[in-house]
């Protein structure tokens, strides 16, 4: 199959050979209030993050009138002017943004402000007017696979291929935080070999949605071929709100992010040998010394000799063969250098 293409969000490039980005999801912290939202981009840049992103939504569109949900998002929602501005100041920070839109209007509010990148929730990932909204922006775009099957997954890329569509990748994980009884995902259920799998089966760039409570997690997403990891992000320890169990304060976010850059350092298939680790070689390898006093005209044998250290690149370990048989030119104490030129150039049987 061919390498992944790139792809390239706000000036960052991801795919094979660049470094992964890792993103405080601040979801719906802010719960409507403005400040909040700006204080969250705060407390991202504080935890290191690459971006921010932001669940923005109109309660119209997501929940019938009469459902209690309307009214929690209402209560929830910000404005259009509220948006634009929370988005320029993530910006004028440094962090790259993305909006999971919840809404085709507010992505098409989003796309024309110039946020980095889409996340199509993993509720809406077979919701064609959430799909179309998106990709009518021309962003690059993830869609989170969360809850789905491999079949409508399947189904959605198909969908997006059919609207020619390609700018976008896969977000792998799980969502179990509707049932008390998980306080995030555990360990048994990440499943972190599916990023190569899914990257296998679509050729898509693949991240990692971590909705797990592990500060380890997005590191190991990392060694597992993932190009970009969403964490939430809370404002303080003990904060509580919208998916708080699983929400990291500034400092721990921080350690995770921390963790999560030295598993990418510390990856590489390359065995070319690095300059340090060249002079410990030379430290550590050994050369072929006279085990005893030896007189010239003594054909050696491999009685005569032993291998020891300081290395001198001339009398390297694994000439021992090579110089059996031959002649010393003349005598050597103990523990003497031998060396091609100490020793005739033909040999004896021995």
């Amino acid at each position: 199959m061919n390498q992944v293409k790139s792809l390239m969000m706000g000036g960052r490039v991801l795919g094979p050979n660049h470094p992964p980005i890792m993103i405080a999801e601040e979801g719906q912290a802010n719960q409507g209030s403005y400040n909040i939202a700006l204080q969250m981009c705060d407390k991202a840049k504080e935890a290191d993050a690459d971006g921010i992103e932001f669940q923005f939504f109109l309660a119209d569109d997501m929940y019938t009138r009469n459902d209690n949900g309307h009214r929690i998002y209402k209560e929830r929602e910000l404005a259009f002017e509220q948006m634009r501005l929370i988005i320029e100041y993530a910006k004028s920070l440094g962090l790259l943004v993305q909006i999971a839109g919840l809404s085709p209007k507010v992505i098409q509010f989003c796309g024309s402000v110039g946020v980095d990148s889409f996340c199509i929730n993993a509720t809406d990932l077979n919701n064609p007017q959430i799909l179309d909204a998106v990709v009518d922006t021309g962003s690059v775009f993830w869609i989170a696979t969360l809850m789905a099957t491999l079949a409508e997954i399947d189904e959605c890329v198909n969908y997006l291929h059919r609207k020619n569509s390609i700018n976008f990748g896969l977000l792998h994980g799980q969502h179990v935080m509707s049932t008390n009884s998980s306080k995030g995902v555990p360990a048994n259920l990440l499943q972190l070999d599916c990023i190569q799998m899914l990257e296998d089966r679509y050729n898509k760039i693949i991240g990692f949605v971590d909705h797990s409570v592990s500060s380890i997690s997005p590191a190991l997403a990392v060694a597992k071929g993932a190009r970009l990891v969403t964490k939430h992000l809370s404002p303080w320890e003990g904060w509580i709100g919208p998916d708080s169990d699983i929400c990291m304060p500034p400092d721990c976010w921080r350690e995770a992010k921390r963790l999560f850059d030295f598993a990418y350092i510390s990856g590489g298939m390359s065995k070319e040998l690095s300059l340090d680790e060249l002079s410990d070689r030379n430290a550590h390898r050994r050369s072929l010394y006279t085990k005893h006093e030896l007189r010239s005209g003594h054909s050696l044998c491999e009685d005569d000799i032993v291998a020891l250290r300081p290395f001198h690149p001339e009398s390297r370990a694994d000439i021992l063969p090579s110089v059996i048989g031959k002649k010393i030119l003349h005598s050597l104490p103990a523990q003497a250098l031998i060396t091609p030129l100490l020793l005739s150039s033909d040999s004896v049987e021995v």
